[in-house]
């Protein structure tokens, strides 16, 4: 069992299914059966599963049958959830790390950080699609024992857009709770500059079956857009909030920001555009 758990991830990383995702991505909005990332290693095979497993059930209290489990490969039952492990003695190929590292402002030196890894840790919730916020509070705090337990840099999440270094994922961890969601754990916030105006973008929302959203060319710089499509994003998740078009949105009573759908200016596909 665990040996073909390993093949068939190995699979799925061959098959390019962490490849940078630009703007030529088409938006959806379903759920995926699925989250997967990889926890970027400094060394190969530096992971300690049996820590892991501890720290989950000590930490976190959460009931973990690893029966089918070892430091090369792992399923773990948690509840309702399959969690598959696979410990991968070498870099992720063809340089998706790097190529996702530099578009993440929250890194210093991203990119030549996260190109040190020499091997990567493949965690999935293989069955996952029925309580998105559930689901990712709980792989959260699966990352975060890998992480713990590891040599490790960072989390790759390339079907978001996201390199994380390990130190803000973690600090992000500390703080999360149902109604602290660690969004900048789950979500990209794409930021942009044109010719003296700021937008900013989501990626990630149409994994909790949300549509993307993006405030296009505001006047606002962009450290209010970003606080600004922070807190609506929080909002829709948290709440489980469907936006449509033609409504208004605030973040306070009085705040009535226009809610418009369109094509998208940074993604591919339809989203909806917050007048900010």
């Amino acid at each position: 069992m665990k040996k073909s758990i390993t093949l068939l991830l190995i699979g799925i990383i061959s098959m390019g299914l962490f490849s940078f995702l630009k703007k030529e991505k088409k938006v959806e909005t379903n759920t995926n059966s699925a989250i997967l990332g990889m926890v970027l290693l400094e060394e190969p095979n530096a992971f300690d599963l049996k820590g892991t497993v501890n720290e989950l059930r000590t930490k976190w209290k959460l009931n973990v049958d690893d029966h089918d489990a070892d430091n090369k490969a792992a399923v773990l039952v948690i509840g309702d959830y399959n969690i598959a492990i696979a410990n991968i003695p070498a870099a992720i190929p063809e340089g998706e790390v790097e190529s996702t590292a530099k578009y993440n402002y929250f890194w210093k030196n991203g990119v030549e950080e996260s190109s040190k890894h020499k091997g990567h840790i493949v965690l999935s919730i293989m069955n996952a699609g029925k309580n998105a916020v559930y689901e990712n509070l709980l792989y959260s705090k699966i990352a975060s024992a890998v992480m713990n337990n590891s040599k490790s840099l960072g989390i790759y999440i390339g079907g978001r857009t996201l390199v994380i270094k390990k130190d803000f994922y973690q600090a992000n961890v500390e703080m999360m709770s149902e109604e602290d969601l660690p969004l900048y754990n789950w979500i990209y916030f794409g930021l942009r500059n044109e010719n003296g105006k700021q937008s900013v973008y989501t990626y990630g929302l149409a994994d909790f079956g949300k549509q993307e959203m993006e405030i296009v060319e505001s006047d606002n710089s962009i450290e209010e857009l970003n606080e600004m499509m922070f807190n609506l994003v929080h909002y829709v998740i948290a709440y489980n909030v469907v936006l449509k078009d033609g409504e208004t949105i605030g973040i306070s009573a009085e705040q009535k920001l226009k809610i418009s759908e369109s094509k998208g200016k940074f993604l591919d596909g339809k989203t909806l555009k917050i007048k900010y």
